[in-house]
């Protein structure tokens, strides 16, 4: 029997020239993966923070992203770091505990999803894995508004890389102020939470369960937590009030009362 196998390479990558990261991916979307992973590492605030981004590939074979920020942009957070981060580990190489910590403001926003909505966003979505289908091997990420409409979906051997691309792409099409929920094939880990606070995602969503600090770092970032999606449940484990059973949600001839005829359901 022969397997289709995932391939993992090494990207480093480069921040004004000097050496910032390097990681273990699967190759593709890499300048999603970097525009991400700066993001949620503190180093950037948004895209208009980087001025270029220059893919190289060396004599031997290496990969190197070049990035170039504005100026005195991330100049502190670069200087305390300076780590290998493995596809399996957001924490790695961090200097001290309070470097997992970034400056990420609350969500203020109580906008609801129906279960049945999440449920369907979640079988879409998995349906949409492609790579994983062949090898087993990856996890994905994937972004929607607050219409259910799916702004980024990334594969990756690392679940901190899928999201760190998801975001990415999110960023590159400029619509970082449109991001509501994320959905993730792994387990909630404090890293996880971390970057989708990052992003300003409302609602968080995984197949797997969440750690204790993970939703410890939810509640106080505001956002809802949501593990364990199976085919018809889910484990919410904070800021339930956006999370609304089809009971509640207002009948169609009620919506058209209130917003007109031309309102679309997108439970």
């Amino acid at each position: 029997m022969r397997d289709t196998l995932a391939v993992e390479e090494p990207l480093e990558i480069v921040v004004d020239g000097a050496p910032y990261a390097v990681t273990m991916r699967m190759p593709g979307d890499d300048t999603h993966l970097v525009m991400g992973f700066l993001l949620t590492e503190g180093v950037i605030a948004s895209r208009e923070d980087i001025l270029s981004m220059n893919y190289c590939q060396g004599s031997l074979g290496e990969r190197r992203i070049f990035v170039e920020l504005r100026r005195g942009v991330g100049e502190a957070r670069r200087q305390r770091q300076e780590f290998l981060s493995k596809s399996s580990c957001g924490l790695c190489g961090k200097v001290s505990f309070g470097d997992v910590h970034t400056d990420i403001p609350r969500v203020a926003s109580v906008r609801t999803i129906s279960r049945s909505g999440l449920l369907g966003l979640k079988r879409a979505i998995e349906a949409r894995q492609e790579v994983f289908q062949c090898t087993g091997a990856t996890h994905f990420a994937a972004i929607f508004d607050a219409r259910h409409e799916l702004l980024a979906f990334a594969e990756d051997i690392g679940r901190h890389n899928a999201l760190d691309k998801a975001i990415g792409a999110v960023l590159a099409a400029d619509a970082g102020n449109l991001a509501y929920l994320g959905i993730v094939s792994s387990r909630l880990s404090f890293e996880m939470v971390q970057k989708a606070g990052a992003l300003g995602l409302e609602v968080l969503a995984g197949l797997s369960v969440a750690t204790n600090l993970a939703v410890e770092m939810a509640e106080s970032l505001g956002i809802t937590l949501i593990g364990h999606m199976r085919a018809t449940r889910m484990n919410v484990y904070t800021r339930a009030e956006r999370i609304i059973s089809d009971e509640e949600l207002p009948s169609m001839s009620v919506l058209e009362e209130l917003l007109g005829p031309s309102v679309q359901s997108h439970s």
